[in-house]
This record gives C-alpha cells, sequence and structure tokens, in this order.
C-alpha cells in the first residue's frame, strides 16, 4: 500500500479564513479537518484599498492558529489562495510577508476569474452535477457567478459586490429598512446587469448556491419553511421580515450564527438580485466552495467520475469491502428489475442507484465485527463525510445498510420513494446470492401485489433447501413489519 500524503487548502476570505485538511492513499481522500475563523479582512480596507494594521493582525494570529494544525503531518500538499480583499488591497505585500513569517508558505492572490472556476470545480466535487448547473457564490467581498457542466466551467465571472462590503455600506448601523434594503438591491442590480443578457444565452437547468451569505439564507429557509429550498417567494417573505424587524439584533432565527446576523440583510439583498435580474426560481445550497476545489486540485485521484461513485469507491478501500460478492448482489438486483419491468413494477433510475450503492456498502461493517455487521455499518454510513450525497441519500443508504439481515426497524427515514421495497429486494438479492452464487434469472419469477412481494422459485431452486429455509425466515421476519409482504407462491 502507498504511503499517503496529506492535502491541506487554506481559502484567505474576505470574511472568513478556511482551512481543510484531507489524507489521501491509493486514490482515496478522506477529509480529516475542518477549521474555520471569521476575520472579517474586507472591513479593514479603506477608501484608498488599504489594508489596515487591525486587520492585517487578525489575518496573521489566525494564519498562526493555522499553521499550528498541520505543521507536522508528514508529506504534505499545501496550497493558499487569497481573494477579493487582497486582491483591492495596495499594501498586500505588508500581509503576505507577515504571514510568511508564522505561515511559511506561500500565499497566491489570485484573479476573479481563477476563484470563480475554482468554486465551480469545489461545487463539482462535492455533489453531483446534472446537465448545465448555475452556481452563485456569495463572498464577503466579490460575488461569482459559474455556468458549467459536469466539471467543466464554461462561462465564469467575478463581480465586486459581497455581503460584507454591502453591510458596511448599506447597512453600517444594524438597521433594516426598505430604502436599505431597495437602495443595496438597485446597487447589486447595476453589477448583475452587464453580464444578465449572456448568463441567460447560455442557460442553465438547475442553480447552486454556496458560501456563508447563501449558508445564512437556506438556514433561514429551514427554519421558517422547514425545509433549506431557496425560492423566489420565500426571498421576499424573508425580505420583508428583515424589514419587519428593523435591526439585525432583532432577528430571532436560531439556526444563524451571531457573527452572520449582521451581514444577512446584505446577502438578501444580492441572492434576491440575482433571481430578479437571472429570472431564478429556486436554488439549493452546497457546502462545496473554493476551498474544496483547490483541496481537490492537489490531489492525484481520478477527477472525472462522478463524485458519489467515487466516494463510494473511496469506503470500499478503507473498509476492504468483498467487491466480487457486491458485484454479484447488484447483478441479482438487476435481474429482479427485470422481472419486475414485466409486470411495470420497474424500479426508477433513482432506486436502481440507491440499491446500487447499498449493496456496494452493505458489508462495510464487517470491518469492525461480521456479527453485528449491519448495526456498525449504518454507523459508519451515518458518521462518514459522503461528499456528493444529499442529507436524505445519506440516511436511505445509511438505512438500508443497517437493515440488510437481522430484524428491520421501524424507523424508516423521510423520503419520497419506497425505502422499505428497496430494503425488501436488497435483502433477498443478498439471500439469493447466499455463498457467493447467484440465483439464475430462469430460475425465479416475481411479482408485486399491491403490497406484497410474490416470489415463484422453480423446481430447481426448490431443491436448494438451505435457499428455501433462507427465504422462509424472510417470510416471518418481513411479516412483522406492516407495511412488508413477502410470500412464496
Amino acid at each position: 500500500m502507498t504511503c499517503a500524503k496529506h492535502l491541506v487548502a487554506v481559502d484567505l476570505g474576505s470574511n472568513s479564513f478556511h482551512l481543510i485538511i484531507a489524507r489521501e492513499q491509493s486514490g482515496c481522500i478522506q477529509i480529516i479537518h475542518r477549521q474555520k475563523q471569521q476575520v472579517n479582512l474586507a472591513l479593514g480596507l479603506d477608501q484608498d484599498n488599504v489594508l489596515s494594521a487591525e486587520a492585517i493582525s487578525r489575518g496573521i494570529n489566525c494564519l498562526s492558529e493555522f499553521s499550528q494544525t498541520f505543521s507536522r503531518l508528514p508529506s504534505s500538499s499545501v496550497r493558499i489562495v487569497a481573494t477579493h480583499t487582497l486582491r483591492r488591497a495596495v499594501n498586500r505585500e505588508e500581509f503576505i510577508k507577515a504571514a510568511y513569517k508564522v505561515f511559511p508558505y506561500p500565499i497566491e492572490v489570485i484573479s476573479g476569474q481563477c476563484e470563480a472556476e475554482l468554486i465551480y470545480h469545489g461545487v463539482a466535487h462535492t455533489q453531483p452535477i446534472r446537465g448545465k448547473t448555475l452556481v452563485i457564490d456569495v463572498g464577503g467581498g466579490s460575488t461569482e457567478l459559474i455556468i458549467g457542466q459536469g466539471f467543466k466551467p464554461r462561462v465564469a465571472q467575478s463581480l465586486d459586490i459581497g455581503s460584507g462590503v454591502l453591510c458596511q455600506r448599506f447597512f453600517s448601523d444594524g438597521t433594516i429598512s426598505q430604502g436599505q434594503m431597495s437602495s443595496a438591491e438597485k446597487h447589486a442590480d447595476s453589477m448583475l446587469q452587464p453580464i444578465a443578457a449572456r448568463y441567460r444565452e447560455f442557460g442553465w437547468k438547475s442553480v447552486i448556491g454556496t458560501s456563508g451569505a447563501i449558508k445564512s439564507i437556506s438556514a433561514a429557509m429551514t427554519e421558517l419553511y422547514g425545509d433549506p429550498k431557496i425560492t423566489s417567494k420565500r426571498l421576499k417573505r424573508l425580505k420583508k421580515q428583515l424589514i419587519n424587524w428593523r435591526h439585525f439584533r432583532n432577528i430571532p432565527l436560531q439556526s444563524i450564527d451571531n457573527r452572520r446576523l449582521s451581514m444577512l440583510a446584505a446577502g438578501v439583498a444580492i441572492v434576491s438580485s440575482c433571481f430578479n435580474i437571472l429570472d431564478i426560481k429556486h436554488m439549493i445550497f452546497s457546502s462545496g466552495a473554493l476551498r474544496e476545489g483547490v483541496l481537490f486540485g492537489l490531489s492525484d485521484s481520478r477527477q472525472d467520475i462522478d463524485i458519489r461513485q467515487r466516494t463510494v469507491n473511496n469506503l470500499i478501500r478503507l473498509h476492504l469491502i468483498d467487491s466480487a460478492f457486491s458485484q454479484r448482489v447488484m447483478l441479482q438486483l438487476q435481474q429482479f428489475n427485470e422481472q419486475l419491468q414485466r409486470g411495470q413494477q420497474m424500479l426508477s433510475d433513482h432506486e436502481l442507484m440507491l440499491l446500487r450503492w447499498g449493496a456496494q456498502l452493505h458489508e462495510i461493517g464487517i470491518s469492525i465485527n461480521s456479527k453485528k455487521r449491519q448495526h456498525h455499518g449504518k454507523y459508519i454510513i451515518e458518521h462518514s463525510e459522503m461528499l456528493g450525497f444529499s442529507d436524505q441519500e445519506q440516511q436511505v443508504i445509511s438505512f438500508l445498510v443497517g437493515n440488510h439481515r437481522g430484524k428491520i426497524s421501524k424507523n424508516i427515514p423521510d423520503s419520497e420513494i419506497d425505502v422499505l421495497r428497496l430494503v425488501q429486494l436488497l435483502r433477498l438479492a443478498i439471500i439469493f446470492t447466499h455463498g457467493r452464487i447467484e440465483v439464475l434469472p430462469h430460475q425465479l419469477k416475481m411479482q408485486y401485489h399491491h403490497h406484497e412481494l410474490q416470489i415463484y422459485p422453480n423446481d430447481t431452486m426448490q431443491q436448494q433447501s438451505e435457499l428455501m429455509a433462507l427465504i422462509d425466515k424472510e417470510v416471518v421476519i418481513t411479516s412483522a413489519s406492516s407495511s412488508l409482504l413477502l410470500r412464496v407462491v
């Protein structure tokens, strides 16, 4: 096995500095540490773009803390990038020289174009990009808009407008009024208008938002409406609420860090302008951003495969899963689906993908203990950083792994799909692959009748006494679940 290499990415943003550390071994990337500190570098930039000594000191103190975190890591690849505030600061060399004394690595002050492209890569490497996608990052000093597909950004632009700068200009005393909000939005509109036609002409299918400002808005949506989706209708309501609250100290939202509340109105103004000018209907939040883009750029692993499959492949390598057996289980599931297709009961593409991931990972708990592998496996999936997977997908896969054998839990995760149906098919596929020998398609027929799965084994299959005993046991286990039925016909 090759020696592990550590990857270290540092993002010196206008509001916050971010540190992310990962370990890479045999093509497997595992994030082991994240650290964030609000530095408010942009607040130290005056009208002449001179960075104050106080702001420089805050930044140096933060970097000194970061340095202590990874200074003794063996075999490290380190990249530090600085964005909008240090791009503008006329005395940035003063900051860079002082930083090098406590943090002896070169600092790259990257262009807005480079920042935008790295942000896109950060999103694309942490969740799947389906079709042409617009990514919007509202930072403290600038806003980046990128349209891309897969892992390739196609159109990228960085605008000199951010939540920190806008807050300082229009909401500096903390008050939030209709006039202030309108002025802030008009300013954002004036920045967006020159690029709007080009972006609308290029087009996109979905919109993803990232950065602290959009994270705060998404958190507000969850607290107010029960889910994190940002829509134009909800944005208008939130804007009215902020005006009614009159001051950021009156904002009662518990899910947003107090240090972020002062910039919430500015963030809402920028995002509202993006929605209006670009005619956006809804947006989802992604935790992937610039730092992840920098991190994956340091990696030697393949960058061209689906991020979710890469995550699964990494887990398979880390926990020494028997991939050959998993492949047989997946083949059995495919044969099940072909049987169901004949009765117009086939699984959707998304259900098949979830089953595929469940089959690939169902033995992950054996690396801890084979006797209670399903419980250990469920814990591992629940607590792994599964890049590319939504929270709901991770919960469903965890449930599949945790219930692939033994009793079936009644604590079913919320999902639009029938999770118990997937559990039933995965359990049967594993049983039919008992002894590492799969059941051939002509040996079995199956169909759903309402909520009951009916299987029709042929004579050859019925002669396999051990297999039939396992199926009979499965009938008893599934009958304990009120909505899960199985019958051998």
